[in-house]
């Protein structure tokens, strides 16, 4: 997850503009059928958009980047008439990912809460050819594709010298991909580099996203489509026909809790504060509660929740040294701006845990457990 994003800093920042609860819808009825939906481009957009990341605006002065999304004629030598979704950079940034995006929802039968494996044939028109070299790598850059919960935008992050335009998925970094998009080859062409002129070819490629796509409370999942680059040079494609079929699951993968990178420690602060660990089981800062007890928030994905779920969907409890268990009350289930795959869970702490020190959380999702995040109670 492009060295875990620096989870930690990235929800810091969130969290200073604040949390919203998520209220899911009435209840679907039914078992959810297959999605099967063609997207071919000499039919226009058809509500695809393209964005750019992975790189300062700052300095895309004079049109430096040459970024360029639109549907136009596809190239003669295809020979084929029509238009395609076209897509180009130049990647000064040494890191430039370009993208394409597609909301689905209930309206092409797209369930809240539901789980899906997604498969896409797709081809594109690609000029790079195959086995050539380049500054900073090949060409023929990575190609990946896959699905989210979440709108996949990106956001401005801030660095010492200029600020940084990221996505707020979980993308990878090239070549291998994450949890939201996973790779599905490169962009060469097939044409050995340097046997001919450079000229489009049609690629057809079939891809399974590596991971299971939860459809979030709202019954939406988002396409997704990309190139990361380290080539320091132009990438043009031509996307002509997107085929997907999102097949329900009966088994959702299990919920992950954020931990602090490389300590196994949770991404866990105050509800009221926002102060990380240690925890007291009571806070008097805790004014919107009679009991006073600590309200702390949890974050982790894989925790959406279905049409006509409640938070009783969701547990939690703590463990100590002892391997003693303490239920864990949720209270509230919630999106982190931005980063809405993130789920928040507020949760309190009970008088049984003061004093005990490190104990390890895990949440659960209909009974499905999360990993174990460590966290300490004074």
């Amino acid at each position: 997850m492009d060295s875990k994003w620096n989870k930690v800093g990235l929800l810091l920042q969130v969290l200073t503009v604040g949390l919203f609860l998520y209220t899911p819808a009435a209840l679907a009825q039914g078992t959810p059928a297959p999605v099967s939906i063609s997207f071919d481009f000499r039919n226009g957009a058809l509500g695809w958009e393209a964005g750019f990341a992975d790189y300062p605006p700052a300095t895309d002065t004079n049109d430096f980047f040459e970024l360029r999304a639109d549907i136009r004629s596809l190239p003669p030598e295809l020979g084929v008439s029509g238009t395609g979704f076209y897509i180009q950079g130049v990647n000064h940034s040494d890191d430039l990912f370009m993208f394409i995006k597609r909301r689905l929802d209930s309206s092409n039968g797209i369930v809240a809460g539901q789980t899906y494996q997604v498969n896409f044939t797709f081809v594109f028109a690609s000029i790079t050819q195959s086995g050539c070299f380049g500054v900073g790598g090949a060409p023929d850059v990575a190609l990946r594709a896959g699905a989210t919960p979440a709108e996949p935008i990106a956001i401005l992050d801030q660095s010492p010298l200029f600020a940084w335009l990221r996505m707020n998925i979980a993308k990878g970094r090239e070549p291998d991909g994450d949890l939201a998009i996973s790779s599905t080859g490169t962009t060469a062409n097939g044409i050995p580099c340097g046997s001919q002129p450079p000229k489009y070819v049609s690629v057809q490629r079939n891809h399974q996203h590596t991971h299971l796509v939860n459809a979030n409370s709202r019954g939406e999942i988002w396409l997704l489509f990309g190139t990361d680059s380290g080539f320091e040079g132009a990438t043009n494609l031509y996307f002509q026909r997107i085929d997907v079929t999102l097949t329900p699951v009966s088994s959702p993968p299990a919920p992950v809790l954020l931990t602090e990178q490389n300590t196994g420690r949770g991404v866990a602060f105050d509800s009221v504060s926002l102060l990380k660990e240690p925890f007291s089981v009571t806070s008097e800062q805790n004014f919107f509660s009679v009991d006073r007890r600590t309200r702390l928030t949890l974050f982790g994905y894989n925790l959406e929740l279905k049409n006509g779920e409640g938070v009783s969907a969701i547990t939690a409890q703590a463990e100590d040294s002892q391997h003693r268990t303490y239920p864990l009350p949720v209270e509230g289930a919630i999106e982190v701006p931005n980063f809405t795959w993130i789920k928040g869970v507020t949760i309190a702490l009970p008088k049984e845990l003061q004093g005990l020190g490190d104990v390890s959380v895990k949440l659960a999702l209909r009974g499905v457990s999360s990993n174990a995040a460590v966290i300490s109670v004074k």
